[in-house]
């Protein structure tokens, strides 16, 4: 076993955190403890993988790998071998800091989103206790004493409440941002008592309200955006975005102090937050328009999916109180794509994300496959021609881009196509063959933006690389400033 490391690092990820709403908050002095960090720090960008989905963000920061190489891009992934999508199984990402504590280092972490529960016993570990993206759909803590902490001393997160809802309606924004506020807070509490009594060599805390509030309060932030200008005055409650900004920033600060002047403090978002509204719900249109898919004819919904529509609203919530999230979300999978005939279905979406998502059905890559490799890239310049001609109702374009993922040793499962959506599809329905195609999920009034940042400040900060830094390589800072 090589020697203990001689210096301690705490670092602090605000997830989905905008860094131009940061730094214009920075400097009015809105921010004064990531100001003081700054002061005597360094600020870089962070670049992360989200032109293509959110999801492989923190698995590239936990493993250091690209998502064209662990595979993960959501919570549902696509299995080119079962013809079908597979729920995220976190268990086979292995993240950085298990190295780190079976060579004897203490870790504490917290909440670090799509990395699995390792079981530690020494420091702390807390999992899924106020996710944004309930994947286990349950609270898991380790080592015991840390567990019987968490759950005797700790009220529930806001999040952890499997019937929470987001502000399907105007007037629900105000209470929906109290509670994100409130979990910011309560979160610092658990963080500061871990930190303060297991002292850690490394802590990871991860606060996961600013990305689930970013989703539906961004139009607080921006409300003269046209997009927005449907919203009623009950959608634009007298705090804001930016007052759950300043609660990170006073509870970033109570952990800076916890944590003790000799500690490297390490500040960051690997992504950000942009405005939007809803999702243009036109690539199963557009495709078919161009014969690309094919249904299956006969098929209907399966006997859980008509059970569960017909189930009395008290016996559905008593449902997703016992049943855990995996498995009621693997029963529920068959919502999530239509049943193709695979023998003429060339090219299919994968499950709506803020960006449209297609996948080739390759021969010789999926089970089955129909379209010859030597045809691969003719489809999919067929399709991206398509979708750029795609206009609004009133005659603007919807598609602002068309990108495709590296491709990688684990690359079988990820889109071929990914789209990007211009303004004006949020603010005006796609038209297709003259035919309106509305947006769904209008409440989302936020979608992932592609620049994160970092702040470092404390001994090691000066070893910050110069101008940017990748996401998947933030962790090699991270050890390097433990003295690893």
């Amino acid at each position: 076993m090589s020697d203990l490391p001689t210096g301690r690092v705490l670092a602090i990820g605000l997830d989905a955190t905008e860094s131009t709403l940061i730094r214009r908050m920075i400097d009015t002095g809105e921010l004064p403890t990531m100001k003081s960090l700054l002061d005597r720090g360094t600020w870089r960008r962070v670049t992360s993988p989200t032109m293509f989905s959110s999801g492989a963000v923190w698995p590239n920061f936990s493993t250091g790998c690209q998502a064209c190489d662990h595979g993960q891009y959501s919570i549902w992934n696509w299995d080119p071998a079962a013809m079908e999508l597979a729920y995220t199984d976190e268990s086979r990402l292995v993240p950085f800091w298990k190295a780190l504590a079976e060579d004897g280092a203490t870790v504490g972490t917290i909440d670090i989103p799509f990395s699995p529960l390792l079981g530690l016993q020494t420091g702390f570990e807390v999992h899924e206790w106020g996710a944004h993206s309930r994947v286990d759909g349950r609270v898991s803590a380790s080592p015991a004493g840390v567990a019987a902490t968490v759950s005797n001393d700790f009220a529930p997160h806001p999040f952890a409440n499997p019937l929470a809802t987001v502000p399907s309606e105007p007037s629900h924004v105000g209470p929906f941002l109290d509670e994100c506020i409130a979990g910011v807070r309560l979160r610092g509490d658990l963080a500061h008592r871990l930190i303060s009594t297991e002292r850690p060599d490394l802590t990871l805390v991860v606060f996961e309200e600013p990305h689930h509030a970013g989703h539906f309060v961004w139009h607080t932030v921006e409300p003269e955006l046209p997009m927005y200008a449907d919203l009623p005055p009950s959608a634009l409650p007298e705090r804001t975005l930016a007052d759950l900004y300043r609660e990170l920033d006073r509870q970033v600060g109570r952990l800076v102090d916890a944590a003790g002047p000799e500690t490297t403090v390490v500040v960051f978002a690997l992504h950000g937050m942009a405005p939007s509204r809803g999702l243009p719900d036109v690539l199963d249109p557009v495709l078919a328009r161009l014969g690309m898919t094919h249904l299956r004819e006969g098929d209907g919904p399966s006997t859980l999916t008509r059970l569960k529509d017909r189930m009395p609203a008290p016996l559905r919530d008593l449902y997703r109180r016992l049943v855990p999230q995996a498995k009621r979300a693997q029963w529920g999978k068959a919502r999530l794509l239509p049943t193709y005939d695979w023998s003429r279905t060339r090219a299919f979406a994968l499950p709506i994300e803020q960006y449209g998502l297609v996948r080739i059905n390759l021969a010789g890559r999926e089970a089955q496959g129909i379209v010859p490799v030597e045809e691969y890239e003719q489809t999919c310049e067929t399709i991206e021609a398509a979708l750029r001609e795609l206009s609004t109702a009133d005659g603007r374009k919807v598609v602002q881009d068309v990108v495709r993922p590296p491709r990688g040793s684990h690359a079988a499962g990820l889109p071929d196509l990914v789209v990007h959506w211009s303004h004006a599809a949020f603010e005006s329905p796609a038209q297709i063959d003259g035919v309106t195609i509305p947006n769904i999920r209008r409440e989302q009034t936020g979608e992932h933006a592609w620049d994160g940042f970092c702040i470092a400040s404390g001994p090691a900060a000066a070893a910050l690389p110069a101008d940017e830094i990748d996401g998947r390589d933030l962790h090699r800072f991270l050890t390097g400033a433990m003295g690893r």
